[in-house]
């Protein structure tokens, strides 16, 4: 039997003092929350701040796990994080992507597309009109589009007064003009119509399960650049940047509550006045409270809808919360040798052609699944040709909804098992056909993760991996605000991934603090940088 390996998530430990009163408490310790507090601490001096999650670890999604000697982990690459990085003094080994940053096949019955996407704007627009010659001065409208939209977000403000509302054509009117605008309507927009470079471009849609005649083309857009321009994973295992962030947010003097689920946020006259742990018999009182957690589950089960008006509930009940994934992690013997398969990229992608996203998407909101040999979508990563660690990989089927998952999973474990061993057959293959031959002979474990345990995982009873669904309806002033009908309770919602949930600690604090900390901006720039 192989030894257990000590990751560095398992390293972190509580610190609460149990005081009667902190200034603020935030509810969850993923990447939010933890950056909810870093962010906090950073400007401020001397606040009691008590972060509170469910697990007995802290970071959320963003972690690594250990089966059988094996070590697995749940996330595929770092975005262009950088700034926030050195602005937290946070010291973490990176592997820069600087070639391609994602493999891409398109399958179309037995023919077979295959893209190399390179890392970089430029090159990216240069790659696709070498590929495509005769959509060229669309690829490069398109892209020239692109990088000035997003760099008009930078423009924008989060928190707005009445004058940046007023400024905000001026300022940034390309973004005003996508607003309302899905990814396919921005690339029907640039002139794009040859289906093969739509179904390359449509990828970008895709990284959240949403498919692009719904996606947010700011989103869209938002998640292509940052991935593209600077893209990372650690040396190490994932769990070291969420273990980093919680050492220092307890240097700074945070304190940390794991193994904690909340069962109420206490509500008195309209405003918040702190939580209750599960099975505890106190109040801790807070100024404050922030929380990252599904929205449907913080606002109507630990708040109440006795506490909400009526129009605020209708807005939870029509919020649509992110697909979930179906993952297989496996661990291999030392018969193949990774190096020498061309899958060493953050994303490995395979998928059947254009209308794929829409179709298992509509079957997600129809509580079914859309998945089969002819309707897939799927990624690869290998983790281990970057640790250095045993045999890795991990195959990832997104969107899948998490249908009847649960209830197999509580009340009929015998159909549970087996259909999480026939989903896990189905992946392998696809992986095997497309990625690594030969792959199931050195399979040694197989670690299986369906829609219910992420809903276990993370407490959202839609299994949700992104949040909020990166729609066009959900997005910019149509999300839900970061104040809500509580006074004093928060609730920050940018988006989705590492880079959207540190922006969410960015701009709760921020909006805290006055704007006196990043100046009421949409990303990061803070004040006196």
């Amino acid at each position: 039997m192989a030894g257990k390996i000590t990751l560095e998530k398992d390293k972190i430990s509580s610190n609460y003092q149990e005081h009667d009163f902190y200034d603020l408490i935030i509810i969850g310790a993923g990447i939010s929350g933890l950056s909810t507090g870093l962010m906090w601490l950073k400007n401020t001096q001397g606040k009691k701040t008590l972060l509170v999650e469910k697990n007995r670890y802290p970071g959320g999604y963003v972690t690594a796990y250990e089966r059988e000697g094996y070590v697995f982990e749940t996330t595929q690459l770092f975005p262009d994080i950088i700034a926030i990085l050195e602005y937290l003094d946070l010291d973490i080994k990176l592997k820069p992507y600087t070639g391609a940053f994602m493999r891409r096949i398109v399958v179309d019955g037995d023919k077979l597309e295959q893209y190399k996407i390179p890392t970089g704007s430029e090159n990216f627009s240069e790659y696709l009109c070498g590929l495509f010659p005769g959509e060229a001065a669309n690829i490069r409208r398109f892209v020239n589009y692109a990088v000035d939209l997003f760099s008009q977000v930078r423009r924008l403000k989060a928190i707005r007064t009445p004058l940046d509302t007023l400024m905000t054509p001026f300022r940034a009117p390309k973004v005003v003009a996508c607003l309302n605008l899905t990814y396919s309507g921005l690339l029907d927009k640039m002139g794009i119509k040859d289906p093969r470079l739509r179904e390359v471009l449509e990828t970008f849609g895709a990284f959240s399960g949403v498919p692009s005649d719904r996606a947010s083309s700011i989103l869209a857009v938002g998640a292509m650049l940052s991935s593209m321009t600077q893209c990372f994973r650690p040396y190490g295992y994932y769990d070291e940047f969420p273990a980093k962030l919680a050492t220092l947010y307890q240097r700074l003097g945070g304190e940390l509550l794991l193994g904690s689920p909340v069962e109420r946020i206490v509500v008195e006259n309209g405003a918040v006045t702190g939580i209750r742990i599960a099975g505890g018999q106190r109040t801790i009182r807070a100024k404050q409270v922030v929380t990252t957690i599904d929205p449907n589950v913080a606002m109507r089960q630990l708040v109440g809808d006795e506490h909400l008006p009526a129009t605020y509930i209708k807005r939870l009940e029509d919020t649509i919360m992110s697909p979930s994934s179906f993952n297989v992690s496996l661990g291999l013997d030392n018969g193949i040798d990774l190096s020498k398969l061309d899958i060493d990229y953050p994303y490995n992608v395979v998928s059947t052609g254009l209308g794929t996203s829409e179709k298992l998407f509509d079957a997600f909101l129809a509580g079914e699944n859309a998945f089969s040999d002819t309707c897939f979508h799927a990624a690869l990563i290998c983790p281990s040709l970057t640790t250095g660690a045993k045999n890795t990989v991990t195959v990832r089927g997104v969107p899948f909804g998490i249908n009847d998952w649960s209830v197999w999973r509580k009340e009929d474990p015998a159909r549970y098992k087996e259909e999480k061993e026939r989903w896990a057959d189905f992946f392998i293959k696809i992986a095997e056909k497309y990625f690594i031959p030969g792959l199931a002979k050195h399979i040694v474990v197989r670690d299986i993760s369906t829609p219910a345990t992420y809903a276990r995982w993370s407490g959202s009873p839609t299994g949700s991996i992104y949040d909020m669904a990166s729609l066009v309806t959900q997005f910019g002033p149509k999300r839900l605000p970061m104040k809500t009908p509580i006074a004093g309770l928060l609730q920050p919602k940018f988006a989705h991934s590492i880079y959207g949930s540190m922006n969410n600690g960015i701009q709760v604090v921020d909006l805290m603090l006055d704007r006196a900390f990043n100046g009421g901006n949409s990303l990061f720039m803070p004040r006196g940088k």
